[in-house]
């Protein structure tokens, strides 16, 4: 998976480390409805996340949670492309598959399923944490009513939500569209979100290609203890 780091003049580049641009990721800031305002260098990235699966490596606040907001909106377009309008409405029935955004702990979960929210705003967007109890949706059809016309997931990676729904069949591999994992950077070892990908995502892309998701990773620190090369 190829790393796309930002410099100051806001061309998305290999190698580089600066970045500027109007936050929208800020979690002391409150989610924003003004219209989006993507730099060129943010539609660049977006072409290539279109292309194939890339890590956005740009500093904390510089705009990282934007790139991912165009990126969702375009899978929802190319699965039903009547479905969302530019301002983010939606304009058709649900169809079934989701995009699931994997953030690294509570606090970042709730900031960013709000600014998802407002963004997105009438595709049916749920936010799953541990306090949902989501450890006793132990049938299938729990899971069929808590995501019934849900279209976008947004969830942890402590708690294991996805693995676990991934280990117990409650969720296929091969429903899931997009995954975006926020902090990237924590998916290395035998870490829930490398556990995802190891276990689920590379078996179902050996099966078969086409069923596997899009991946975009997210992150300010592309490079952990000195070796990029651990990141999975």
């Amino acid at each position: 998976m190829r790393q796309y780091i930002v410099d100051t003049q806001g061309m998305a580049l290999p190698a580089s480390n600066d970045a500027t641009t109007d936050s929208i990721d800020n979690v002391n800031e409150a989610p924003s409805i003004e219209p989006l305002q993507p730099r060129a260098f943010q539609f660049e990235m977006l072409e290539e996340s279109l292309r194939r699966n890339i890590i956005v490596a740009m500093d904390t606040g510089a705009g990282k949670t934007l790139v991912a907001i165009l990126r969702m909106r375009a899978e929802l377009e190319k699965a039903a492309p009547e479905k969302v309008s530019e301002h983010g409405y939606c304009i058709a029935e649900q169809n079934n598959q989701l995009v699931w955004f994997l953030a690294p702990n509570v606090a970042l979960a709730d900031q960013q399923a709000k600014v998802i929210a407002a963004h997105i705003p009438s595709v049916q967007t749920r936010l799953l944490l541990g306090a949902d109890g989501v450890d006793h949706w132990s049938e299938q059809w729990i899971w069929n009513e808590v995501l019934n016309g849900v279209e976008i997931v947004i969830s942890t990676h402590q708690y294991e939500i996805l693995l676990d729904a991934l280990i117990h069949g409650f969720v296929q591999m091969a429903r899931l569209s997009l995954l975006v994992f926020d902090e990237a950077h924590h998916c290395m070892a035998n870490h829930p979100a490398s556990r995802i990908l190891r276990d689920f995502y590379h078996p179902q892309l050996a099966v078969n290609r086409a069923g596997a998701p899009a991946i975009l990773g997210l992150t300010a620190s592309p490079i952990v203890n000195g070796k990029a090369g651990q990141l999975e």
